[in-house]
């Protein structure tokens, strides 16, 4: 499913139905003959993983493998499934791991739709229970400051929660936490757009291009940075058009660094390879090989801000590791 356009980790709606699809019509099928119910349901399974790989923010994707687990009594697989959307939506997963003491068997519908009901995958469904004042805000902030995004899933739908705060006039909140899931995971080009758009609308050009410059490292077809210029072209003068100053890059790429960084894990360093290394360059290679690329992207970007081009390989290596994570 991996894909060098850039686009490949955001959720693909029309793939997802189109598998879920597939996934109804073999579990279908295995209802009504029951001589091929086994072979039909492994197919059915097959399809409904792919809906979910597809498009993993519709319920019913997750609705429709969990039916078949349930028809396969595939305990272990239903206990796995939870676990994981649990895991999506950013919820701690040990009251499920307390259940597999029991036979999870006759309540798992039940317990999926009670998730779902706490925490939709859906946006807007989500916003309007914020509106209904069903869910807290405050609590939903203070969840954002403590979360790991490192899961691309979770961080690209809580980013489209942080984007309907935005719509809705909730600016000071938006900006607020959206550096909090960019730092862990800098690859989501869809929130880097959002906040360049967000400082666009309050005239902070600089701040608009740096984000959209961001953008482009993991779509390069991306318009507006372009736009953008385009339009501050128009509206001044060349002579008198500012843009990002180098401590000002440095800055806003130190910040998402010291974020991106609060998630520590114990650098284990190859120490047959560090001879000839300054101390920067082994810092960025234990990074590396402890798969910490977020910290690593905006060290490397920092540095190469700064005119160390040697930054530059590590920059692309920890690129790569975000990309394939």
């Amino acid at each position: 499913m991996q894909r060098r356009d850039g686009n490949f980790f955001m959720p693909k709606k029309s793939l997802g139905d189109r598998h879920k699809s597939q996934a109804q019509k073999f579990y279908k099928l295995a209802q009504k003959n029951k001589e091929n119910n086994f072979e039909n349901l492994n197919w059915a399974e097959q399809s409904a993983r792919q809906a979910i790989l597809y498009d993993y923010t519709n319920f019913q994707n997750w609705e429709v493998l969990l039916q078949i687990k349930l028809e396969l009594e595939d305990e272990s697989g239903i206990y796995t499934l939870l676990e994981d959307l649990l895991s999506v939506l950013g919820k701690d997963i040990d009251f499920i791991m307390q259940l597999k003491e029991i036979n999870i068997l006759p309540s798992c519908m039940d317990l999926f739709y009670s998730i779902l009901k706490r925490e939709p995958l859906n946006a807007d469904k989500w916003w309007e229970r914020i509106q209904s004042e069903e869910y807290n805000l405050e609590e939903f902030i203070g969840r954002c400051k403590t979360m790991d995004f490192r899961d691309r899933r979770s961080n690209i739908i809580f980013g489209r929660r942080l984007e309907r705060l935005r719509k809705h006039g909730f600016n000071d909140v938006f900006s607020s936490l959206v550096p909090y899931l960019l730092a862990h995971r800098p690859d989501n080009f869809e929130l880097w757009i959002e906040l360049g758009k967000h400082h666009e609308s309050l005239e902070d050009y600089k701040k608009a291009l740096m984000c959209f410059d961001q953008a482009l490292e993991f779509k390069p077809l991306d318009k507006n940075k372009s736009r953008l210029s385009a339009i501050i072209n128009k509206k001044f003068k060349s002579e008198h058009v500012q843009h990002p100053t180098t401590d000002e890059i440095l800055s806003f790429q130190n910040r998402l660094k010291k974020l991106a960084s609060s998630h520590k894990t114990e650098l284990v360093i190859d120490t047959v390879k560090s001879e000839g290394f300054n101390e920067l360059e082994l810092k960025l290679e234990g990074l590396i090989q402890n798969n910490n690329f977020q910290e690593g992207f905006f060290m490397a970007r920092s540095l190469m801000a700064e005119g160390e081009e040697w930054a530059k390989v590590y920059f692309e290596r920890c690129k790569e590791g975000l990309i394939d994570d």
